[in-house]
């Protein structure tokens, strides 16, 4: 054997095992946890499908025939594209509230809406993820990861007590851990328990890919969030009338809408320059560098003005006056955003102090400024942005030294 040869055996081919060795670690890591993966190996997570192709039935055709909870028991779903706290772009899932909010834990069963398999089991983590405190956690918080076919997918989350058979494959899984499995069920059968609260319901079509991402590259950490669609979607005739009732949003799209980047304007998503996307430049507050500006998911005409970082914590307020996010381009320049506290009036036009939403809810204005931002549409879909807590538009003209860069 040549010295040459010796030498690239001795220096060249321990290197490769600890590379090899580093990337199944990575993966294992990525497989176990189920949580966002953030950071630069962000971009390196594989699709959806790539992440549940082999778990799929290839000659599956299902018919979604079930409500996840019976729908005389649903007080109401919230669609799609909401904004709070840490959820700082709009969400890509819809929430399913009960008709009884006071009842005790585990008095309503959440089941198949069509023929399946079980495919993931995570228990949520230990903490609250995001800005707000005091925020009471179930002992027992689930997400699933459910296959139909290998286009359809759903996934749901805070779902408590597993049934039987879902508690047996997942035998003991850490908080902030997951365990895949392989439970088929049919249409109808039990998935797990919940009490008073709502829970997340994604519906995933990974033969669909949002066109309201003009970048969707940036939202690999979470990538079943480009082919998220309205759960009402899958479903016809009756049923899908009888969903589409208890939705809190009375104008179309009544399942709601997430991706509302609109080329060279200001409406949608940011993120601030070298957060690294919606991964978030650090795991523990990866919505820190989040911005949109949207119409609310409930009453589109109010429009959301959503930070994640409003003097050092994640904030939503409604944009004072008439104002048309699509409008504002390069050309408009300097555009000064007066903000008010977010709130509803129901249909009666009385104010909604908490409690149960109900349908018919509309923006409401406290008439009072929290704060300004300034805002300048740049070319190569950048944005310059200052924010001004406490401060009334006529105290605002300019941008100083603070001003952020963000971009999509």
């Amino acid at each position: 054997m040549s010295i040459t040869r010796k030498i690239f055996l001795f220096v060249a081919l321990p290197l490769v095992i600890v590379f090899f060795f580093l990337v199944v670690t990575h993966l294992t890591k990525i497989g176990e946890t189920g949580q966002k993966e953030t950071g630069s190996n962000a971009s390196n997570t594989p699709s959806f499908a790539d992440q549940y192709g082999s778990s799929c039935d290839k000659n599956a055709n299902p018919t979604f025939s079930n409500s996840p909870l019976v729908l005389e028991k649903i007080a109401y779903i919230e669609p799609l594209g909401k904004t709070a706290d840490g959820h700082v772009t709009p969400i890509d899932h819809v929430y399913v509230a009960p008709i009884d909010q006071t009842v005790a834990d585990n008095t309503y069963d959440v089941v198949m809406p069509a023929d399946g398999r079980v495919v993931q089991i995570d228990r949520m983590p230990a903490q609250y993820i995001g800005d707000k405190t005091g925020v009471k956690l179930a002992t027992d918080d689930f997400r699933l990861v459910i296959s139909f076919s290998c286009r359809y997918f759903s996934i749901f989350i805070h779902v408590h007590k597993l049934s039987d058979a879902l508690a047996t494959a997942a035998g003991t899984i850490e908080a902030g851990k997951n365990k895949q499995v392989k439970v088929d069920l049919k249409a109808g059968d039990l998935l797990a328990h919940l009490g008073g609260n709502s829970f997340d319901w994604t519906m995933v079509d990974t033969q669909t890919t949002l066109t309201g991402f003009i970048t969707p590259s940036l939202y690999t950490s979470e990538p079943w969030k480009i082919n998220t669609i309205s759960p009402f979607d899958v479903y016809a005739g009756e049923i899908k009338a009888s969903m589409e009732a208890k939705s809190l949003r009375s104008v179309a799209p009544l399942g709601g809408k997430l991706d509302w980047d609109k080329t060279g304007s200001l409406v949608g998503n940011w993120f601030r320059t070298g957060t690294n996307g919606y991964a978030g430049a650090t795991i523990d507050r990866y919505w820190d560098g989040h911005l949109s500006i949207a119409p609310d998911n409930i009453d589109p005409s109010g429009i959301v003005y959503s930070t994640g970082n409003w003097q050092d914590k994640a904030a939503q307020f409604v944009i004072k006056g008439s104002f048309k996010p699509e409008t504002i381009t390069v050309a408009t320049g300097l555009t000064k955003i007066e903000l008010e506290n977010k709130n509803y009036l129901l249909a009666n036009k009385s104010g909604f102090n908490g409690g149960v939403y109900q349908k018919g809810m509309t923006i409401g204005t406290s008439g009072s400024s929290i704060g300004v931002v300034l805002v300048q549409v740049l070319n190569g879909e950048k944005l310059k942005v200052e924010q001004f807590p406490g401060k009334t538009a006529d105290q605002v003209t300019a941008f100083t030294t603070a001003a952020q860069t963000y971009q999509r």
